[in-house]
């Protein structure tokens, strides 16, 4: 998440202080754990959403980071036409009702995974993110659980993580799990040098960086020029990858955008349908 007013989401992580959390995994670290029964497909592709052909247009895709806590946001942005990929806190109430509801509307799903940053980690972070001063099996264990607790997941991102996403090490465990359960990783970038798309490509996870911040600042003009600037990169480069969180301002702006992209050219594609494109993957009918 983007270094800026954080008003909005530490209400929404006060109001829900008494987060139940998940219950922790099983598989202890050390060693390399068996990869998670299958199919003919890798779970990221089981659960993608299928994307709009592209037709020659450029395609974009909007992720929403921060969802399930702050409940009229999170609302209207499962209202907006998609589809979009929501990065779901692990800590949110009734998650299964959520990400359902969010899936029969064409959302694609991601764990917004919480991670060590610079500045006050928990009120920023939520509970139990990954930590450089914890033990290998304690941050195994914390994102098992996470892992575990968003259904319909087809990988996962960062939120925050300016300190937990330069540790190399750190980074390493993110991927293995990952890789174990065949899911792809987006380095949402909220630091220069972050280790999370390196670590993952490293070891054939697939994995692809943010390319946008749509809302690093409460401004709607810079988010109006932020939305601009999505446009231009698509046209550019063929794609882009932009996170956006359920802010008022985003919000509006987005209600006001996203359903116009169509009709003015551009392919709205989750977030699988990039990573296949950037990695070089076809994806399995």
């Amino acid at each position: 998440m983007a270094m800026i007013d954080r008003r909005t989401i530490v209400t929404g992580l006060a109001a829900t202080a008494a987060f139940a959390r998940p219950a922790a995994a099983q598989i202890a670290f050390g060693g390399a754990a068996p990869p998670l029964p299958g199919g003919p497909k890798p779970r990221w592709q089981r659960n993608a959403v299928p994307a709009p052909k592209q037709d020659g247009r450029p395609a974009i895709t909007l992720v929403i980071d921060d969802m399930g806590v702050v409940h009229p946001g999170t609302n209207r942005i499962m209202a907006l036409p998609g589809p979009l990929t929501l990065a779901w806190f692990p800590f949110a109430r009734n998650l299964p009702q959520q990400v359902g509801e969010a899936t029969s509307r064409g959302h694609e799903t991601i764990l917004h995974m919480p991670m060590q940053a610079h500045g006050p980690s928990i009120a920023w972070t939520g509970p139990d993110p990954l930590r450089t001063d914890l033990p290998p099996a304690e941050n195994l264990r914390r994102l098992q659980a996470a892992l575990d607790a968003v259904p319909d997941t087809v990988g996962l991102n960062n939120h925050m993580g300016s300190v937990a996403t330069l540790d190399a090490g750190l980074m390493d465990i993110v991927a293995a799990e990952a890789k174990r359960r065949e899911m792809l990783v987006l380095d949402s970038v909220t630091i220069p040098h972050s280790r999370v798309y390196s670590q993952a490509a490293a070891i054939g996870v697939p994995a692809t960086s943010r390319d946008i911040f749509i809302d690093f600042q409460p401004n709607a003009a810079i988010i109006r020029g932020q939305l601009a600037q999505i446009e231009a990169q698509a046209r550019t480069h063929g794609h882009v990858v932009a996170i956006g969180h359920p802010w008022p301002l985003t919000i509006a702006a987005l209600e006001e955008w996203v359903p116009t992209l169509s009709r003015r050219g551009f392919a709205l594609w989750p977030l699988s349908a990039t990573v296949a494109y950037r990695n070089e993957i076809t994806l399995a009918v």
